[in-house]
Order: structure tokens, then C-alpha cells, then sequence
């Protein structure tokens, strides 16, 4: 079951990004991306009167996450696609869908871009024990042209997930 739905997505992407550079207004394209998340705070606290294991995110440092990213260009300056990621946080490891937005502010070689994520993280930590919840990502960086259809890129911005906010720098190339 699960190999004829991975057969049946790949068809999907596969006439999508035929039917999608066909036409020259939206452009098939992906991303790759590696950032490194530092730990911010904790953004609600509970009053406990013994240690809970259940803390996912405590105050021990970051992680780092690597992120594959698919989708379409349209119009030369936004770019709209679904990814995944692997995060590695200091007591935590899991994976995160989303949906991302990113925005170039034009077509110069330099140019500055604006980054949305949204998502839904799935984290067990190191006692096995698994959690999941809503995140959302803001970036803003510089992107650099090397060639038209090769671009490399630096962000920096804010990450919320399992209600701890981190610092997120990352880099990435996107072709």
C-alpha cells in the first residue's frame, strides 16, 4: 500500500513539473538547506512541584536541521513549495512537513528574500517518548544568483515549535 501511493505522488510530482515548465510562467525548482537552531526561551512556564520528564526543549543548547524543499517559482520572485526536515535538538530527534514561502525582493546577482514555514514537528526525545505540534518559522536573508537557475542563500530568523523559540542561521542552494 504504501509503495503504490509512493508510486502514485512521484507520477504527480513527476507531470506537474512537466506541465509546470511547459508553460515558462511557474518553474519547477528545489532547495536543499542546512541551519543550526539556537535555544531561546521557553515561551510558556508551568509551576511543577517535582521534575517532569515530559520537557521535550529545555535550555541545554540547540540542534541542527537539515531541510529538502520542493515546489514551483512563479514569477521570478516567489517561490512556493512543500519540504521535509530532520531535526536533531539536544534531547529530541525528529522530522517536520511544511509548507514554505519565500519571496525575493528582485533579480539582481544579491538580492534580499523573506522566508515563511509552517508546519507540524514530530519529535520523541531520549526516553522514547514522542510529541508533536504545530511550528512556524520567519527568516530574512541574502540570496546570491551564481548562474539563472542556480542560486546559493543565508538566512537568519525565528523558529517556535514544542513551545520553545530558537534562533535559526542557515544556508542553503536552491536549483
Amino acid at each position: 500500500m504504501k509503495i503504490k501511493l509512493f508510486k502514485i505522488s512521484f507520477l504527480v510530482l513527476l507531470f506537474t513539473s512537466i506541465a509546470c515548465n511547459s508553460y515558462c510562467q511557474v518553474k519547477y525548482s528545489a532547495k536543499a538547506e542546512f541551519g543550526h537552531l539556537y535555544y531561546g526561551s521557553q515561551l510558556i512556564r508551568y509551576e511543577r512541584v517535582e521534575p517532569s520528564t515530559s520537557d521535550f526543549l529545555t535550555d541545554k543548547g540547540g540542534g541542527n536541521e537539515i531541510n529538502l524543499i520542493n515546489g514551483i517559482i512563479l514569477n521570478r520572485f516567489l517561490f512556493m513549495g512543500i519540504g521535509l526536515s530532520y531535526l536533531k535538538l539536544n534531547n529530541a530527534n525528529g522530522v517536520a512537513p511544511s509548507l514554505d514561502v519565500e519571496l525575493l525582493a528582485n533579480q539582481k546577482k544579491l538580492s534580499p528574500l523573506f522566508n515563511l514555514k509552517l508546519g507540524q514537528s514530530f519529535l520523541k526525545n531520549d526516553m522514547g517518548r514522542k510529541k508533536s505540534s504545530t511550528f512556524g518559522e520567519f527568516d530574512f536573508g541574502l540570496n546570491y544568483h551564481l548562474v539563472p537557475q542556480l542560486s546559493t542563500y543565508a538566512k537568519v530568523g525565528i523558529q517556535i515549535t514544542q513551545n520553545t523559540s530558537f534562533l535559526s542561521i542557515r544556508g542553503g542552494v536552491r536549483f
